[in-house]
């Protein structure tokens, strides 16, 4: 599920950069793969839930729970992001090359969380979950940051009104899907998962 759902926001961010119509397509077919691997696993941990469990196997599966719907959520921004650049390319929005340039920073740290923190999962990695902490307050003071420059653009004319909604509107899927994965890394911090 966490190979899907980093998979997902790649294509939407590939798509926001190249709007190839074959990479929406992957984009939602993933998005569909993520939903149905979700309702199959919860469907499966609530059947196991019904069996004699000790209170730290129930509070591992309740967390395990809470991960898939965290990974789904992850799912539901890339899809997001896509039916974002399908209304961009409608209104031939077009961003200048600073905000591409901001977009790709915020997305590649963001990237690097997501796949740090489901190896944190994988492997069971307490000091790689610990550290993922200050770099998601990074993510979350970039964001801020981004927000303030772009709207010096918009002030100076540097890019359109509409380019600044849909801009601010994507780096905040980015900062949601940072939050997800910092929920992954908690769940490894107090080793629930």
């Amino acid at each position: 599920l966490g190979g899907y759902a980093d998979k997902a926001f790649n294509l939407s961010y590939d798509y926001i950069v190249h709007q190839n119509e074959k990479t929406a397509e992957k984009g939602h077919k993933t998005e569909e793969a993520i939903n149905t691997i979700d309702d199959d696993l919860t469907r499966y941990l609530i059947r196991l839930s019904s069996e004699a469990l000790s209170p730290r196997e129930s509070e591992v599966l309740t967390n395990i729970l809470d991960s898939s719907r965290d990974l789904e959520r992850i799912g539901d921004h890339a899809e997001a992001l896509i039916n974002l650049t399908d209304y961009l390319i409608r209104k031939k929005v077009v961003f200048s090359e600073a905000a591409l340039a901001e977009l790709e920073d915020i997305y590649n740290q963001t990237h690097q969380f997501v796949e740090d923190a489901l190896k944190a999962v994988e492997n069971n990695d307490v000091s790689l979950a610990n550290q993922l902490v200050a770099r998601h307050e990074a993510i979350e003071k970039l964001e801020k940051r981004l927000r303030k420059t772009h709207i010096r653009r918009l002030n100076h004319g540097e890019c359109t009104p509409q380019a600044g909604v849909n801009f601010i509107d994507i780096i905040s899927h980015y900062t949601r899907v940072a939050d997800h994965a910092m929920n992954l890394a908690e769940k490894v911090q107090i080793e629930q998962i």
